[in-house]
């Protein structure tokens, strides 16, 4: 499994990464601390030789003295630092200020943007050749918050204390999510999003409890409660759950006027049918919604003759496009299933719904000509002349067809398939097949059965 870590400041959710100085020569010193020399201009004459690192305690922009025979180099440099403290000796040479600065060991510190060094074993670094007046100063050091501010040199030395503020012990998330492209957010302030097989550790978290909420197109809504804890990894599992309710339209109810008195024989006669209100699936059930169904039940998945899912995967790029090859008994068994997942009360529409919707609702009827479509009656050739007039579902029982070879009680299928008539004409065109088989251009859709107030 990848890992991927998120370090976070306090404020934001971006990954801390601290710059690199850029190279530079280090001068043995004494434990007091390490000064970065400064770079010499491209084409500059050096001023004097350079002493020997051992000898030197600091750089200076100021000419070196004439050396004195008599005494050895450490005493020259601690004439040149008493003449610069004003003991009285005189000299041609400009003084040197001092720069002292102290700090948490092997902390950066940088004047006016250049990086000098970093603060000795002691907490301190000692600077010279700093400009007198105001100079900027900024610091940091592992474990401490940053730290930058302003100083004014003085002709002769001086010495800033830096007032580093130590981090605030911090802990971090270990986020795993059960789908890829989700978003997840902390306390709505920030947000990391996941990807297949990875782990996103979430860093610098100030402990206490942290709300965090997941969001992923087609899923509901995951919403949590954790409490970090100071130099701890919380592990945190992210299972987000489809949601499973199909786009709906809404039906009102009313009357409908049915059959045809030029169709054939069991579309006669016409005659009229009052509906309550009700909502219908704007299309098919897809395959993607019907996976979860197979996924959760343990269903076989649907197959046929040139056609067919790979275990419980449908084919590549068909995700949206309506399943097929589903008996009336699957798609029944499936209608059950969604009812106990949603709450909602789910079931196939009767011929009278899935004609009406397919006369009212217009362009917003998708897949109308794609596949037929099992609607809930049993099917009988005679039924119009014997039908109810107020939400017709069809006969108690049907009767006996002969179809490819078969015979035997058969149900409603609606719909039809490319390139046939008008939707006008396939609206009110019936059709039958038998429930335990399934073809190639043979899908459904759903019914969502309104509560009696909305009805």
């Amino acid at each position: 499994m990848v890992a991927l870590i998120i370090a976070l400041s306090v404020t934001a959710l971006t990954p801390t990464i601290a710059p690199a100085p850029a190279p530079f020569t280090v001068y043995a010193q004494n434990p007091s601390g390490r000064e970065m020399p400064r770079k010499q201009r491209s084409g500059q004459k050096s001023r004097a030789p350079a002493p020997a690192p051992a000898r030197t305690i600091s750089r200076t922009t100021a000419p070196s003295p004439p050396p004195v025979t008599s005494a050895p180099a450490a005493d020259v440099s601690s004439r040149s630092i008493s003449r610069a403290s004003g003991s009285g000796t005189k000299s041609n040479v400009k003084p040197n200020a001092k720069l002292t600065v102290v700090a948490p060991p092997g902390a950066l510190i940088e004047i006016n943007g250049r990086a000098r060094g970093f603060s000795g074993i002691d907490g301190q670094l000692i600077l010279t050749g700093i400009g007198p007046g105001d100079n900027r100063i900024n610091v940091r050091a592992e474990g401490y918050e940053p730290w930058d501010g302003k100083f004014q040199m003085g002709a002769v030395s001086t010495r800033i204390e830096v007032p580093l503020k130590k981090k605030p012990p911090t802990g971090r998330l270990s986020l795993t999510a059960s789908e890829p492209g989700t978003e997840i957010f902390i306390d709505d302030k920030y947000s990391v999003k996941s990807m297949a097989g990875q782990t996103l550790f979430v860093d610098g978290l100030i402990p206490g409890q942290r709300q965090l909420r997941a969001v992923k197109q087609g899923f509901r809504e995951w919403q949590s409660v954790v409490t970090v804890k100071a130099n701890e990894t919380i592990p945190v599992n992210v299972i987000l759950k489809p949601i499973l309710d199909p786009e709906m339209m809404r039906v009102p109810e009313g009357f409908l006027n049915r059959g045809s008195e030029k169709g054939p024989r069991d579309q006669r006669p016409p005659h009229q049918v009052f509906l309550a209100g009700y909502e219908i699936s704007s299309g098919e059930v897809t395959n993607r919604l019907y996976k979860y169904f197979i996924d959760a039940t343990g269903r076989p998945a649907p197959r046929g003759p040139v056609y067919g899912w790979t275990g419980n995967n449908y084919p590549d790029g068909q995700a949206e496009r309506p399943v097929v090859f589903v008996s009336w008994d699957d798609a029944v068994a499936f209608t059950k299933w969604l009812s106990e997942q949603t709450g909602n009360r789910y079931r196939l529409p009767t011929e009278a719904e899935w004609e009406k919707a397919a006369r009212t609702t217009g362009d917003r009827y998708d897949s109308i000509g794609n596949v037929w479509e099992w609607c809930l009656d049993f099917y009988d050739p005679e039924y119009y002349k014997n039908t109810e007039r107020i939400n017709p579902k069809g006969p108690a029982q049907g009767k006996s067809v002969k179809a490819m070879g078969r015979e035997g009680i058969a149900r409603v299928t609606r719909g039809g398939a490319f390139k046939r008539s008008s939707l006008n004409q396939r609206a009110k065109e019936r059709n039958f097949f038998f429930p335990n088989l399934a073809r190639l251009d043979l899908g459904f859709r759903v019914v969502r059965e309104l509560p009696k107030e909305k009805n």
